[in-house]
């Protein structure tokens, strides 16, 4: 026979914000909370019991929103539902948190009428989904008098720079590194889940070869120009040049070239 919710409830202790100011506040989000997560939640909780595995047994003030998506997901404990929680945000404010982090309030006089009310939307909804996923939890207090810290506040490194906010992070790789920002956005948040150092890895791996051999397309132009040659020619000699020496670079395969048939 099933155990009734009202004596699965009886195993959860109380989660309720131990500052004032977060009084009524999403533990997830910090949005206003309409709603109590439990964890485990409710329909998982006889079995957890059942088989004895670790779970936290608190329930926690939470937002619709963060409820809705959180309130079937057999996750244990609580730093698993913030990581749980966080993941599921991004993904679903995917889109409006890309437009938050590609434009800039500034660019938007540039754009027609429509397509400014549609990036300021995006914009608009971006910031928000940003903020929520920056909120750290808050300290709480519970039925037995104990408190119960929440997990470490994220930092984000990048070139062994530490900063706190994703955004920090993302705005530094932009600025500073000048890279190129939709190209290295969507390896950070699609492929390298949110690590800015493996994203940095795979950026230069797949987009610095292209401008290397654009150097080497603009110094065999040169060199056919100097030298009166076909540009064809000169691309395929120095390229069969560098596969028959891999030591040899563009320079040195030019230079070999000329020395052994141009010059002669």
């Amino acid at each position: 026979m099933a155990v009734s919710h009202k004596t699965l409830k009886s195993y959860y202790k109380r989660g309720f914000a131990k500052q004032v100011q977060y009084a009524n506040r999403c533990y997830y989000c910090g949005c206003e909370a309409t709603d109590t997560d439990y964890c485990p939640p409710l329909v998982h909780a006889e079995l957890v019991l059942e088989f004895s595995e670790n779970a936290d047994f608190i329930s926690v003030p939470a937002c619709y929103e963060c409820y809705a998506l959180l309130h079937n997901e057999r996750v244990l404990t609580l730093v698993e539902r913030v990581e749980k929680l966080k993941t599921k945000l991004a993904l679903k404010y995917a889109k409006a948190l890309k437009v938050y982090h590609m434009w800039h309030e500034a660019e938007l006089h540039e754009m027609s009428p429509e397509f400014q009310q549609s990036i300021s939307a995006g914009m608009s909804l971006g910031s928000e989904a940003a903020q929520r996923l920056a909120f750290v939890p808050f300290v709480l207090s519970s039925d037995d008098a104990n408190e119960i810290m929440p997990p470490p506040r994220e930092k984000f490194t990048v070139d062994d720079r530490e900063f706190t906010t994703f955004d920090e992070a993302l705005n530094y790789c932009f600025d500073v590194l000048n890279i190129q920002k939709s190209k290295f956005y969507d390896l950070l948040v699609k492929e390298c889940a949110g690590d800015f150092d493996k994203a940095l890895s795979q950026y230069h791996h797949r987009f610095s070869t292209p401008r290397v051999l654009d150097v080497a397309k603009e110094k065999i132009k040169v060199f056919a120009k100097q030298h009166k040659q076909n540009s064809d020619f000169v691309a395929r000699a120095t390229e069969r040049l560098m596969q028959q020496d891999t030591k040899l670079d563009i320079d040195a395969a030019l230079a070999k070239l000329y020395r052994d048939y141009v010059a002669r």
